[in-house]
């Protein structure tokens, strides 16, 4: 298990930029999106997601028109990738009523599949990784 040194966010990041809260995500994902498949508009889905699922066992629900303002697409391109990361079998979407006053309407995104898929490809990814510093090769190599 890599061990890193750690300093407050604040510090890392400035003040102001934390006032919005923080999202703490795998290293691993990163890693492993080519591997998965996972476009560079999935992973940013992705992390909207996941900057929403605050319990572990509450799915988050953000609305399909948010994320599609945040990342500066159309609505309907989003519902294409989710529907893209429902196939490569990272999440579970689950329509809700529009009568539902905490849902609203809007999808809940179960990310357990993508939990999952990352505990079990990460330690493969972590061999590789010990295997190329053995040899004394950079691990952006890994990468290439």
């Amino acid at each position: 298990v890599m061990k890193a040194k750690t300093e407050p966010l604040e510090k890392k990041w400035g003040e102001r930029s934390m006032l919005m809260g923080w999202t703490a995500i795998p290293t691993s994902l990163l890693f492993l999106q080519a591997e998965l498949s996972i476009s560079p508009l999935g992973f940013n889905l992705l992390m909207n997601l996941v900057s929403h699922w605050w319990e572990t066992t509450e799915h988050p629900y953000p609305s399909q028109e948010s994320m599609a303002k945040r990342m500066g697409v159309s609505k309907r391109s989003i519902q294409r990738e989710i529907t893209t990361l429902v196939e490569l079998g990272l999440l579970d979407k689950q329509p809700n009523k529009a009568g539902s006053k905490k849902f609203k309407g809007r999808n809940t995104y179960d990310l357990s599949k993508l939990v999952q898929v990352l505990n079990e490809k990460t330690p493969d990814k972590i061999s590789s990784f010990k295997r190329y510093k053995k040899n004394g090769e950079s691990l952006d190599s890994e990468l290439e």
